[in-house]
């Protein structure tokens, strides 16, 4: 339960009155190795579900931004172009870093 408050709370103090556990024991928890490990994996599985949840709605927002290209408003043209832009260099610009730290990855192997 005390990892779940503290991966849905504002702060490790939030967590810890929400648990009602007295601040040495609660973070005794956290210095616990197997605490950390599993708050970890908990962690990672959180962050696994939000970013399937953001793929999921990225196809969506694409075909918005390019049907607002459309729009009467130059305005809203200009700010959809300069969007889809941005957006587009910043994923090539991380294709390239994915591609050369896998190949750095795999030299240290």
């Amino acid at each position: 339960m005390a990892i779940v408050e503290i991966l849905s709370s504002r702060s490790l103090e939030e967590a810890r009155k929400r648990v009602k556990a007295a601040k040495g024991t609660f973070y005794g928890w956290l210095k616990d190795p197997n605490f950390q490990e599993e708050l970890s994996r908990q962690k990672q599985a959180l962050v696994r579900q939000v970013v399937n949840r953001l793929r999921f709605g990225i196809g969506q927002a694409t075909e918005k931004l390019l049907a607002l290209l459309e729009n009467e408003r130059p305005s809203v043209q200009l700010r959809s172009a300069q969007t889809i832009l941005d957006y587009g260099f910043r994923a090539v610009e991380f294709e390239d870093i994915e591609g050369r730290l896998s190949a750095i990855e795999v030299k240290l192997r």
